[in-house]
């Protein structure tokens, strides 16, 4: 049972720490996806929950009367990301619509260029609202494509079917769409680069994006336990690469990475 808290912040729209982006809006706090990987459960300290990531949503209920109020401040051809530390399409959007609100008070600053990060197909819903956006791009995270994999990892997730059924969606549609290959799983995400890359070509997604594993967050006791359900063997590889500060594998994944891209004349970035 997820608990749902309706909370009224003082504000939402956030400077930004992420490369190339200015500002981040998270319409809610926690995500009921609950990956065992995400980075963003550090969030936990800001809110007074004893449930664990996955299992509690903070509603913003304001979100989109505040996002109202603090677009005069957001300077001219911005980058706004819906959402940087939460999935603004997790299931809990179905009820409230906040991320569809937030979009539709958006299009009031038709000079920003609008991202949008997700795990979900819920996202198709707001076809006719993203359409209106001069500048927008929806991207989808997938680290694998094995449903198994994602029912140990990504418990509360869409299946990754429905994810690429809705990214062709987009495109179809003239939406700019982009794959988000992130973290790259060690010994994982690897084994499903060339499937992936290939998808992005044959379906003329804008480009592919990649980033490597960040365990800073306190993650790594639930991406252990998947480890356990999926093969324990990997742990101490995992150890290896995460607390040795050995970069060697993820050096030598770029370059295979890399050579992949160049294979399908995919338009690859790196945070790493």
């Amino acid at each position: 049972m997820v608990k749902i808290v309706e909370i009224f912040p003082k504000s939402v729209i956030s400077k930004s720490g992420i490369y190339s982006i200015d500002y981040s809006i998270n319409p809610y706090i926690g995500c009921q996806h609950g990956c065992a990987y995400c980075y963003a459960r550090f969030m936990k300290k800001y809110i007074n929950t004893q449930e664990e990531w996955g299992n509690f949503v903070f509603v913003k209920v304001n979100a989109p009367t505040l996002v109202a109020k603090e677009l005069k401040r957001v300077p001219q051809n911005s980058t706004v990301l819906l959402s940087s530390v939460c999935d603004p399409y997790q299931p809990m959007e179905k009820k409230y619509e906040l991320t569809r609100k937030i979009l539709e008070v958006l299009l009031k600053r038709r000079d920003l260029y609008i991202y949008i990060l997700t795990k979900s197909d819920l996202v198709l819903r707001d076809i006719n609202v993203l359409k209106e956006f001069p500048k927008l791009e929806v991207g989808f995270t997938i680290v694998f494509i094995d449903e198994k994999l994602k029912d140990i990892f990504e418990p509360g997730a869409p299946p990754i079917k429905r994810r690429l059924d809705a990214m062709r969606i987009l495109l179809e549609e003239g939406i700019r769409t982009y794959l988000f290959i992130a973290p790259m799983l060690p010994y994982i995400t690897e084994n499903y680069l060339e499937n992936l890359i290939d998808f992005a070509n044959k379906n003329k997604v804008a480009y592919v994006f990649f980033d490597t594993l960040n365990i800073k967050a306190g993650n790594w006791k639930t991406i252990k336990q998947a480890l356990e359900k999926f093969d324990s063997s990997l742990i101490k590889k995992y150890e290896d690469i995460l607390f040795s500060r050995n970069s060697s594998y993820y050096r030598a994944l770029k370059n295979k990475t890399i050579q992949l891209c160049n294979k399908f004349r995919v338009d690859c970035n790196f945070a790493f």
